[in-house]
Formats: structure tokens, sequence, C-alpha cells
């Protein structure tokens, strides 16, 4: 009924040896950016675990008979404290990617990638353009989210002592429209995230950096 995939981290890697030009400092800016993605990584677990246990409560008590939904008060709590917990969660998620993206310096790193050899300068470029593309993409996965988690207060106030089905049935289909519309965005920005990590050794290599 819900997404249970996590955001992927980004991958940390390490270099040998610092220096002052240009691709040095491109270096220790992609790099103290994508230490800041990671903790974020941490709380995506966490909510993806509430996520997960929110679905299964969600799915036990609609497709309950009518009088186990009537008497189903202890699930109904249960789902509105998770419903609180997940946008909690989601809250931490979106300040630290939020700080994350604001350490991403795009005109230095453009100024910087342009005194790059053509080929270093033609992947750097590529990496700016997929950088940005996740950003896009974590945020649309934020407002689709944040749609689902409407939708699932509105199937809530549904389940009740006096349970209109219909207006259950109505509700639930729309659900599930906002949540595979929350997947695709999710899905688009893990994508995204592994294009990203699958670019950037190459283009350190590319600019003579040695990595371990």
């Amino acid at each position: 009924m819900f997404l249970a995939s996590s955001l992927t981290g980004l991958s940390i890697l390490l270099l040998s040896a610092c220096s002052t030009d240009p691709a040095s400092s491109i270096y220790d800016q992609l790099e103290k950016q994508a230490q800041l993605e990671q903790k974020a990584e941490t709380i995506a677990e966490q909510r993806t675990r509430q996520d997960e246990v929110s679905v299964n409560t969600y799915q036990a008590v609609l497709e309950a008979g009518a009088d186990d939904i009537k008497r189903a008060q202890n699930e109904r709590d249960e789902l509105t404290a998770l419903n609180q917990k997940r946008v909690d969660l989601l809250k931490q998620e979106q300040k630290i990617r939020s700080r994350a993206f604001e350490e991403f310096d795009r005109q230095e790193l453009t100024d910087e990638i342009a005194t790059l050899p053509a080929d270093a300068k033609k992947d750097g470029t590529a990496l700016l353009d997929i950088f940005d593309q996740r950003k896009k993409a974590f945020n649309t996965f934020l407002k689709r989210y944040e749609a689902v988690i409407t939708s699932e207060k509105k199937v809530l106030s549904y389940l009740t002592e006096k349970p209109n089905f219909v207006k259950i049935d109505e509700a639930t289909a729309d659900l599930n429209q906002t949540s595979r519309q929350a997947t695709d965005a999710l899905k688009t920005f893990n994508q995204l995230t592994v294009r990203y990590n699958e670019l950037k050794p190459a283009f350190y290599e590319k600019v003579g950096l040695n990595i371990k």
C-alpha cells in the first residue's frame, strides 16, 4: 500500500593527499557535501522502517470486518502515533539534506571545473547536472511523501466506530495513487544517486586525484 524503499546513501571516498589545485578543491567540496547527506540516510532508514510498520497496520485494519474496524481503537491510536513519528523523521531528513544541498556551491564548482582539461571538464559538468537533478528529485519526493501522509490521515479519519466503507474505499484509492507517485519520485532519486556515485570516482581519476 505504501513505499518501503530507503533513500540511497552517497559513498564517501578518501583522498590520499590534498593540495590547493582546482581538482582537490572540487574533491573537498563534493565529499563534504556527501558526508552531510550520509547523515540524512540514517534518518531515511528509520523512516522506512516506520513506513513498513504503518503499511502493515493499515492493511490489517482495512482487511478487518466491519465489527473489527469498529473495535480497532488501539490500531487507530497506533497509526496516529506512527504518522506523527514519520512526519518528524521526514522533517529531520529534509533539514539535513537542505543543509547538504546548500553546501554545494554550484557557481564556485562550475568556475573550477571550467579550468580543467576538456575531457575532465565534460565529466565534471555532467556530475553537476546530475547533482541538480538529484536535488530536484528529492524535492519532488518530499512533496509526494507529504501527500501520502495527508492521504493516510484521510483514510484514518474514516476508520471510526461508524465506518463509511464507500469513503474508505475512495480514500484508499487516492492513497494508493499518491503512494505510487511517491515511489516513482524515490526511484528516480535513487537511480540518479547511483549514477552520481558512478561518475564521481571516474571524474576524480581523470583529474589525477589519487583516491583509495
